[in-house]
């Protein structure tokens, strides 16, 4: 959540034509409330997509166990006449284990334990929105409350789960994260990182030829996404999260390793490119909402994108100083008629040498793909994961001190 928002879809989207994008997770009661308040501004933070340019295909996901909240999203997702937005499918959210979301919201990964309620809250979503949206579902392999010492019982339930859900005729489209939702601390995350449960995901995908089983978890570059469709050949697809927000550039070969796709049209060819196009959004962003509500979420974006280069934690900070620029000059009585996309270039070209900034997506080689799998073991992420963590642990602690 607070990560792939619209403008680190649009991002995405100037690297990857091809890959499917999935909204962050929104809450159907937030969603519902602001429908009711009749809030354009929040119901447009919720579901809008970049408008410089299409987003393709994406997700919408959203989170509840609401029935008739997850039914009026769905139909707000779905019947947007004013072309807002224009999602390819909606997702429902049953792997968050955040205690807002598992414990006292009683959704996210708390609905692994509810499969039925979850068939019913699938339909609800259907035909919310006129039975004209795909619906998938995200899921865990299971929780802590299920037996996970033991393989087969721990399969077992999830066959369950996947079964019946399947049942309703709805859904045939499963993103399984290969990992235990925590709910109620039985099991550490220690134990949960060495739990080898990749396996369990592939003999789902083979066992259920039927369905569409994508995998979620632990999986950091192209290279491992490639790995896991030569391990399990039936999987549908790989889903990457904290990879891409932490080093979104190792993915820029995406089109061409991934998808077999060659055409350079639509993709930059280099981060500075990246940058001169994605300030064109966040210019007109700006200009439609004000940079005192957008700069902060438009830069986040950008906060990983020189990740392992020379100078990148300098150009994460000048971005940090670029978007507290709005509310510093309206405190000092100052404006500023310098567009932000021009505050992005000056501190890039400050910040970083000319290699880095022009280097092409096809300099990200074998020997580059190599590099990111020697950072890690079968029980560990990436440095850039494992850094892009820390930086978001920092985050949440500032806001909670």
């Amino acid at each position: 959540m607070e990560y792939t928002d619209r403008h680190f879809r649009h991002m995405l989207r100037l690297i990857t034509k091809n890959t499917l994008l999935y909204s962050e997770m929104v809450t159907a009661n937030a969603l519902a409330w602001e429908m009711q308040e009749d809030d354009d501004h929040q119901v447009r933070r919720f579901l809008s997509q970049g408008q410089m340019a299409s987003e393709g295909a994406s997700v919408l996901q959203l989170g509840g166990s609401d029935p008739v909240q997850l039914g009026l999203a769905s139909s707000k997702v779905a019947m947007d006449e004013e072309g807002r937005w224009d999602y390819t499918a909606i997702n429902l959210n049953c792997g968050c284990p955040s205690p807002k979301v598992a414990g006292k919201g009683c959704f996210g990964a708390a609905l692994m334990k509810e499969p039925t309620l979850v068939r019913d809250l699938t339909r609800a979503m259907y035909e919310g929105s006129a039975k004209e949206m795909p619906i998938t579902v995200k899921c865990r392999i299971g929780t802590d409350d299920d037996n996970f010492e033991d393989d087969s019982a721990l399969y077992s339930s999830l066959c369950n789960f996947v079964d019946t859900v399947a049942s309703g005729g709805v859904v045939d489209n499963f993103q399984v994260h290969a990992r235990i939702a925590i709910l109620n601390r039985n099991l550490s995350p220690a134990q949960n990182r060495s739990v080898p449960p990749l396996k369990l995901v592939h003999r789902l995908a083979r066992e259920f030829p039927e369905l569409k089983i994508s995998i979620n978890g632990g999986v950091d570059s192209i290279y491992e996404v490639q790995e896991q469709f030569e391990r399990c050949p039936e999987l549908a697809g790989a889903m990457v999260g904290r990879a891409l927000a932490a080093s979104p550039w190792q993915f820029a070969m995406a089109d061409q390793v991934l998808y077999d796709d060659d055409t350079e049209t639509e993709v930059v060819k280099s981060r500075w490119e990246l940058l001169e196009r994605y300030g064109k959004h966040v210019d007109y962003e700006e200009a439609k909402w004000g940079a005192i509500k957008v700069r902060r979420f438009a830069l986040k974006a950008l906060q990983g994108l020189f990740h392992g280069e020379k100078n990148s934690k300098k150009f994460r900070i000048a971005l940090d100083d670029i978007g507290s620029l709005p509310k510093k000059e309206m405190k000092d009585g100052l404006i500023s008629g310098t567009p932000c996309s021009e505050l992005i270039l000056e501190a890039a070209s400050k910040c970083l040498n000319e290699e880095v900034l022009y280097a092409k997506p096809e300099e990200l080689t074998d020997e580059s793909f190599e590099k990111y799998r020697k950072q890690k073991d079968d029980n560990a992420r990436s440095v850039a994961v494992k850094e892009w963590q820390e930086r978001r642990q920092r985050e949440e602690q500032k806001q909670t001190a």
